[in-house]
């Protein structure tokens, strides 16, 4: 089992952008201190749901002041990158940490976003198909050239530096439809999935997976699977559901961003004021740390000293990822 970060930069209360930047940088370095296994980094545009449009920028700044945890993307939106431009960046960004990249991979799921790209939404998924094929083919082919619908190499091209993992950094993907399962399987990528849905949806997820691993050849294989959770540790699970504010703040941010309900910049999801719900709860690692089954944290809640991780695992899971204030864990 691993453990990891996942880090968005949410600004709800509008703080001065390098100094909310610089506390993620000392955070990722008190995990790794912790011994956190990795750190993901989002990739959001124009609100302040995620100020973090420069993952693999943040992600040199993370590298420089550490020496073991791995950074990744989490994850690079492949319908707005220029394919090749990406591929020249992130091999970079692997050369200079020593070889501790991540590449995250996904088709985004913000039209607000990808239309100020001049991206055409309902074109994602075939855009996202090509572009991981020329991100693979510039890491592993030379002079080579592509001629997609949406993505095209005209002239026969050789990407250096190449990545210092040969024959390339591991790629995760997020997604949780059959076609990302597929990929994901047919290409040996680690998905990335949400505990949005409660354990009995990690679940479903998973064996999704497994049978998308079967149809490929590969049923005797042990899934890995990253799921993201968010994750608050406190001395007592009162605590924890009087402070689970920004999560909910997050979670209708993510309606509200959906809608393209943004003006100026900033996103003004509606939150009532009353308790979470059962079900809510259900979707969180918040609360008081079991004695078992647990490895420490370093952040959440200065008394508390673990986090448990009983649940995931017995539903398939084999790395987590804590959202903000939440982890993730994987695979060894």
């Amino acid at each position: 089992m691993q453990f990891g970060l996942f880090m968005e930069w949410a600004n709800r209360a509008r703080r001065p952008w390098r100094e909310m930047f610089e506390e993620g940088v000392r955070e990722a370095v008190a995990a790794e201190e912790a011994g956190f296994d990795f750190v993901l980094l989002a990739e959001h545009h124009f609100s302040n749901y995620s100020e973090d449009p420069a993952p693999l920028m943040a992600a040199q700044a993370i590298a420089r002041e550490t020496s073991r945890i791995r950074i990744g993307t989490g994850v690079a939106v492949l319908p707005e990158w220029q394919p090749l431009r990406l591929a020249e960046e992130m091999a970079v960004v692997d050369q200079l940490s020593g070889g501790r990249f991540i590449a995250g991979v996904g088709r985004g799921f913000v039209p607000f976003e990808q239309e100020r790209f001049g991206v055409d939404a309902s074109h994602s998924r075939a855009s996202f198909n090509e572009s991981l094929e020329v991100l693979l083919k510039a890491w592993t082919a030379t002079d080579f050239t592509y001629a997609g619908e949406h993505v095209r190499v005209p002239r026969p091209t050789t990407v250096v530096p190449r990545p210092l993992q040969q024959p390339h950094p591991p790629l995760w993907l997020a997604g949780s439809s059959a076609e990302s399962f597929d990929l994901a399987a047919l290409h040996r990528m680690t998905p990335i999935i949400s505990s949005g849905g409660g354990l009995a949806g990690v679940g479903r997820q998973i064996e999704a997976y497994r049978a998308a691993l079967a149809q490929h050849g590969r049923a005797g294989e042990t899934p890995e699977v990253v799921v993201q959770c968010n994750t608050l540790v406190t001395p007592t699970d009162a605590e924890a559901e009087a402070a689970v504010g920004p999560v909910r703040w997050q979670r209708a941010g993510a309606g509200a961003l959906l809608s393209g309900s943004v003006a100026g910049g900033v996103i003004d999801p509606a939150v009532d004021g009353s308790a979470p719900d059962a079900a809510f709860l259900e979707t969180l690692f918040a609360g008081r740390a079991p004695r078992r089954c647990a490895t420490s944290s370093p952040h959440w809640g200065r008394s508390a000293q673990r986090i448990s991780v009983r649940p995931w695992p017995w539903a398939g899971s084999t790395t987590t990822s804590c959202c903000g204030r939440s982890v993730s864990w994987g695979p060894r």
